[in-house]
């Protein structure tokens, strides 16, 4: 009887796993800390070298992040390095890469705040390989809202003439394989006679405080690339550089500034 009995609580024991990874509670993730997403920088200060860095997966059993080196000649600016690591209950964050540059190892540790929107107390270490004589540092960590709104203002050409543009943008929520967003979008250059259309964002990047953005018309042909930078907030865009090819205005170039009207809801 007793042999009975524990045969059959058992198989209720059994059943009642099968309910559960049915209903897909016995594979939910836990979270441990305080979550991270989203566009990323970490650079010591003053230094011209800078991480950029999207979150693939912000805080549960694992941590993942892809990142690109600038400013240093020991890895190329686009040499994907993955970081897996984990956000604890303390929310003290630690990441460590695959290696990478002939052995590289990179590790990055921070406090996350409450609200998982800034990272105290950052500092990284580059062990061995071709990117070693970068250290140990402390590092400021920034989080880059997304470009999400309206934003309006003038592009400037050589002559320095104005030319007033409002553009409508949307960034991705999620990093691709390199760590980079994308935006699509429109633009409107009012009276401007060089789009025979209202041109769209065919080809963009976001990465860290970096951005280009493509924009086509193709009933003219004009196209027209512009790269610039933006402030954490996402508030202001400075294009350092446009230029269009095709159409009737091609080789205009120039510089312009645009500053955010009204947010995407």
């Amino acid at each position: 009887m007793r042999n009975r009995s524990t045969a059959l609580l058992a198989v209720a024991t059994v059943f009642g796993l099968s309910i559960l990874t049915g209903c897909g509670l016995a594979n939910t993730p836990l979270q441990v800390g305080t979550s991270l997403s989203g566009n990323w920088t970490f650079a010591p200060n003053p230094s011209s070298v800078v991480l950029n860095l999207g979150f693939m997966q912000g805080a549960y059993e694992q941590v993942s992040a892809i990142a690109r080196l600038s400013g240093s000649s020991c890895v190329s600016p686009t040499t994907d390095i993955l970081l897996t690591g984990s956000v604890g209950g303390d929310n003290q964050m630690l990441l460590i890469s695959s290696a990478f540059s002939n052995g590289t190892v990179l590790t990055l540790q921070g406090q996350v705040s409450g609200n998982g929107q800034g990272i105290a107390g950052a500092n990284w270490s580059f062990a061995g390989g071709g990117c070693g004589s970068l250290g140990s540092s402390a590092v400021t960590a920034t989080n880059y809202s997304a470009i999400n709104g309206t934003y309006a203002g003038n592009f400037v050409d050589g002559a320095g003439t104005q030319i007033a543009v409002s553009s409508l943008l949307q960034q991705t929520s999620q990093p691709d394989l390199d760590g980079q967003f994308s935006l699509s979008g429109t633009a409107t250059f009012p009276g401007n006679s060089c789009f025979a259309n209202q041109p769209s964002v065919t080809t963009s990047m976001v990465t860290g405080s970096e951005l280009s953005m493509t924009y086509s018309d193709p009933l003219s042909g004009t196209v027209l690339t512009a790269v610039g930078t933006f402030n954490a907030a996402a508030t202001q865009l400075t294009i350092t550089s446009w230029s269009i090819s095709g159409g009737k205005c091609s080789g205009d170039a120039g510089t312009g500034a645009l500053a955010v009207q009204s947010e995407n809801l």
